[in-house]
């Protein structure tokens, strides 16, 4: 694995060759290899990924710190391990949950049904796309997710506000694109449904009357 470039070089243990070894073991914020070798310092191999920990972490397999539970977090570790997509069976990187209920997808999994069900059904493609593929639950959006959480972990909650919260920071593309087309009208699909930001010219929020219900179809 590439270490990522950070703020502050850090160079290589002068101990860790020494007979006696590093004293400061898996606390040692040095590399333990040759000075042109790329690698992670024990302290970071052994540091616990916080982004994983609240429930997603970007990087996925390239994170440089660890994917793992603390142990003391007791019997809702043991719920956490890891389960086989519904879809593909393969054991997903990132899942895509779903706000009603508890069934376990990849993100790209849940994605590719939804699209595909929006396709092959105009008609009522609300209705299709807004449930789960297993229960039917009705649900208008996937959550990326590092932890497949279950409905009704006080976890799952506080992850989707992070989630909600880090996307309202970014500019819905839907909404600047029809900003910039004098032939439209201002627009967002899903309207007051979108968890990204929407801003008048002047900075001001701009706030939507309606939700995805009614502005998909329009």
């Amino acid at each position: 694995m590439e270490r990522p470039s950070t703020s502050k070089s850090r160079g290589t243990c002068k101990y860790y060759k020494d007979p006696r070894g590093c004293f400061a073991g898996g606390k040692c914020k040095f590399k333990h290899a040759e000075p042109d070798v790329e690698a992670l310092t024990p302290y970071d191999q052994a540091k616990t990924c916080r982004f994983y920990v609240q429930g997603y972490c970007k990087r996925g397999e390239s994170c440089w710190f660890k994917h793992s539970l603390p142990k003391s977090t007791g019997s809702a570790a043991e719920d956490d391990e890891p389960e086989p997509c519904s879809i593909c069976f393969d054991t997903p990187t990132t899942y895509g949950l779903l706000v009603s209920c508890s069934h376990v997808f990849c993100i790209k999994c849940i994605k590719e049904w939804r699209e595909s069900a929006r396709k092959n059904n105009e008609e009522n493609m609300m209705k299709v796309t807004k449930q789960c593929p297993m229960c039917r639950a009705e649900s208008k959006y996937v959550m990326p997710s590092s932890i497949p959480f279950r409905n009704g972990d006080s976890r799952k909650e506080s992850a989707l506000a992070t989630y909600k919260e880090s996307m309202a920071k970014v500019r819905c593309r839907h909404f600047e694109r029809s900003k910039k087309d004098p032939t439209m009208t201002t627009f967002c699909p899903f309207g007051k449904d979108c968890f990204y930001q929407h801003l008048n010219d002047d900075g001001t929020p701009y706030i939507f009357a309606d939700g995805v219900d009614v502005n998909m179809r329009a």
